[in-house]
């Protein structure tokens, strides 16, 4: 059945292929004879209406209507337009208003500033007080001047010692101690010296002594053994006379007797010996010891005295910079704005905002926000037009810019829901009005368009078409 039908169109083909090729050999047959416009006038009616050449106002209309259409095709398939994206937003400093806050809970002690009035970078613009902040101040700093003068003394008391003379304080010039509490830590160390070279000095004196009574006992032992020799020999002899009955007994026994006294004198003396010597060698241990332990209480209390030392300087810095943030500076050069307080003697709690200090001259920047759908398309560098909401820009024009920063994450809205924040630089911060300038302020609303990609006319048309019908293709 379907090669029947095949067959058949195949030969309809064929057919009106072969009576074309007929038609087309023999066309200029067909066509009419060339004729006036007079000519065809006296022709039949229904020869006139063949013969006679059609106007040429139509022709040229549909040549027209073609090219027109051809022109249009081409425009919209060349031309391109911008494809932008709507962000809302207002005008800031690039440097940002400030907020002056206290740091902690303090009473308002005096105020140098009022509203709009302009001030410098860190010129004071309140001073507070807080409770007992003097006397952590004092106390910080008196403990800290102990230390250092300690630190000093020591440091002066080692090298006296080994250099044995008097200790010398230098005094530089700071804001922790004076040159009258230098003066007494310096009599302090002098006393301190002269105790320890009080002491050297007496076992050293104690020392000198018993070698003094060591040398006496060995001129007594030296004495005594010569006296010994000399009555051992009178012994001996006095023995012999006794023995050849020449002398008595008595007198014997009485010179063995003396000799037993000086002998026993000798041993006493050398007893005595072997004690001062010994006591000389604990009086030079005692020696020793005094200067080794007086160093070594020094070094013990200069190693404690750095170890607080460095806590204690931390606790001044502290309470120092505790100090300073009692007086609130202006962070830039700006201008007054919003002062909240008036009142000597009140109360300024924490984080309370007491002022905003607002940048002069200062380069204007756009802030304003994207919505989630429109981010993936919004990069840096990227030109924008900035449309002042208080200058109609169909009569005062625009201003144009670029897109300077986009945040990293997106910032919750109560009404837009989560958005993203961009900052958009600015050519120029001011409008030509009525041969003028006018020059923009902070917090103007602003609609920036930000030029995010260029499509063709045909495109941008279609676009809603193609949507649809992808759309409803997939629709159940």
């Amino acid at each position: 059945m379907l090669l029947f039908k095949l067959s058949a169109f195949k030969e309809l083909i064929q057919k009106y292929y072969s009576i074309f090729k007929v038609i087309w050999k023999d066309r200029k047959q067909l066509e009419s004879l060339p004729r006036t416009a007079d000519e065809t006038e006296f022709l039949p009616a229904h020869l006139e209406l063949c013969e006679k050449p059609v106007s040429s106002l139509p022709k040229w209309s549909a040549r027209l209507i073609i090219l027109f259409l051809i022109f249009t095709l081409l425009w919209a398939y060349l031309g391109k337009v911008e494809v932008v994206t709507v962000a809302h937003g207002k005008i800031i400093a690039s440097n940002r208003s400030k907020n002056i806050q206290p740091l902690e809970t303090a009473i308002i002690k005096n105020i140098y500033v009022k509203n709009g009035e302009k001030v410098t970078q860190n010129q004071p613009l309140i001073e507070l007080t807080a409770t007992g902040i003097d006397t952590d101040l004092s106390q910080s700093k008196a403990h800290l001047a102990t230390l250092l003068l300690s630190s000093l003394r020591l440091n002066a008391l080692l090298y006296s010692i080994e250099q044995e003379k008097l200790p010398t304080l230098t005094y530089e010039k700071n804001d922790v101690y004076s040159s009258e509490e230098v003066i007494q830590e310096q009599e302090f160390a002098n006393s301190q010296y002269l105790a320890w070279k009080a002491e050297k000095q007496r076992l050293a004196v104690q020392i000198e002594q018993k070698q003094a009574e060591k040398k006496t006992i060995i001129d007594i032992i030296s004495t005594l053994n010569d006296i010994k020799n000399y009555e051992k020999e009178r012994t001996d002899d006095l023995y012999t006379l006794y023995r050849k009955k020449s002398a008595s007994k008595h007198e014997y026994f009485q010179q063995k007797n003396k000799l037993l006294e000086i002998e026993n004198n000798l041993i006493t003396q050398k007893n005595r010996l072997n004690e001062i010597e010994k006591e000389i060698i604990q009086s030079i241990q005692e020696y020793q010891a005094f200067i080794n332990s007086f160093k070594r209480d020094l070094l013990n209390d200069l190693k404690n005295t750095y170890n607080n030392l460095s806590q204690a300087e931390l606790e001044w810095e502290k309470t120092k910079q505790r100090q300073g943030f009692m007086i609130l500076r202006s962070p830039i050069d700006g201008v007054v704005q919003q002062l909240q307080t008036y009142t000597i003697g009140g109360v300024a709690t924490a984080a309370q905002t007491l002022m905003i200090i607002a940048p002069e001259k200062d380069q204007l920047e756009v802030e304003a926000t994207i919505s989630n759908q429109d981010i993936g398309f919004i990069q840096t560098g990227q030109d924008v037009i900035l449309k002042i909401a208080a200058f109609p820009y169909t009569r005062y024009g625009y201003i144009t810019g670029k897109v300077k920063h986009i945040s990293l994450d997106a910032i919750q809205d109560e009404k837009l829901g989560f958005v993203f924040s961009t900052t958009i630089s600015m050519d120029k911060d001011y409008l030509n009005i009525n041969d003028s300038r006018a020059y923009l302020k902070q917090g103007m609303l602003v609609s920036a368009e930000i030029k995010t990609d260029k499509r063709n006319i045909m495109d941008y048309f279609l676009s809603p078409f193609k949507t649809t019908i992808d759309e409803s293709l997939r629709e159940r």
